[in-house]
């Protein structure tokens, strides 16, 4: 079965379960247990996995679903999946839980990347949110995931201005970004993040440090500004300026700094 085929008839079941109200699948989500995990994950690039109790609900749950069904059509190449464990009665997915190591402190994220058996955790200690989870996929796959204030287009020429050293193909690049910006309405809510991937391409061509640098230290300087007392406006501001920055890391992976709580 070849790959859109796979996701086609993925797709499928999980509508008959949801409105034959047999399962729990949330919509955008499959349901893996210790028979399909290793078929299902393998037919795909990545898979977000979310080892949770048998029937989960709350924040981080919904957190988790509500992503999935954003992004469920943006492309083929990620999948959502749930596996449900029970410590009681049969005991259903405990060898999933024992294989992988997790503990009973529910829910436990993971990134497979097809057939390679080592998964990339998400941070225990950090919040279970949508968008963490679209920063926690940003920075470990090579899948465009949008973050808030990011464009697709800016994000694909900030990461061609990461990959060259050279000057004049810096400026050029610039200068594209210079004319997408005058050629984007003044109501288009996207306008406001133009100045901001220009600015961080601005500080990268007067350093003399190397571009990973660079932002390495921007980065640091605006989640300590955002540990100060800050209107809600500039803390919003701030915190776009940290999703683009995220968008200049090659593979977005390149960024080496201390993550803070936001």
């Amino acid at each position: 079965m070849s790959h859109k085929s796979f996701v086609a008839v993925a797709t499928l079941v999980i509508g008959v379960l949801i409105d034959s109200g047999n399962a729990w699948t949330a919509r955008g989500c499959v349901d893996l247990d210790s028979s399909t995990f290793d078929k299902v994950t393998k037919k795909f690039r990545y898979s977000l996995v979310k080892f949770d109790t048998a029937f989960p609900y709350g924040d981080k749950h919904e957190a988790f679903t509500n992503l999935a069904l954003e992004t469920v059509e943006a492309t083929d190449d990620l999948l959502f999946a749930l596996v449900g464990i029970k410590d009681y009665g049969e005991q259903d997915n405990a060898d999933l839980g024992k294989r992988f190591n997790i503990p009973k402190e529910y829910p436990v994220i993971k990134l497979f990347m097809g057939d390679n058996g080592k998964p990339i955790d998400f941070p225990p200690d950090e919040e279970v949110t949508s968008e963490n989870l679209r920063k926690f996929l940003k920075r470990n796959t090579d899948l465009y995931i949008g973050l808030p204030g990011c464009v697709q287009l800016l994000d694909e020429l900030a990461q061609k201005f990461m990959a060259t050293d050279d000057a004049t193909e810096r400026q050029a690049i610039m200068a594209e970004v210079e004319r997408a910006e005058q050629g984007t309405e003044a109501l288009d809510p996207t306008k406001k993040s133009f100045p901001m991937y220009l600015s961080l391409m601005r500080k990268v061509v007067k350093s003399n440090q190397p571009p990973v640098d660079v932002l390495s230290e921007e980065m640091k300087r605006v989640e300590k500004l955002l540990t100060e007392k800050l209107s809600d406006a500039k803390k919003a501001e701030l915190k776009l300026r940290i999703n683009i920055m995220l968008s200049f890391s090659m593979l977005n992976r390149a960024l080496k700094y201390e993550r803070t709580e936001l």
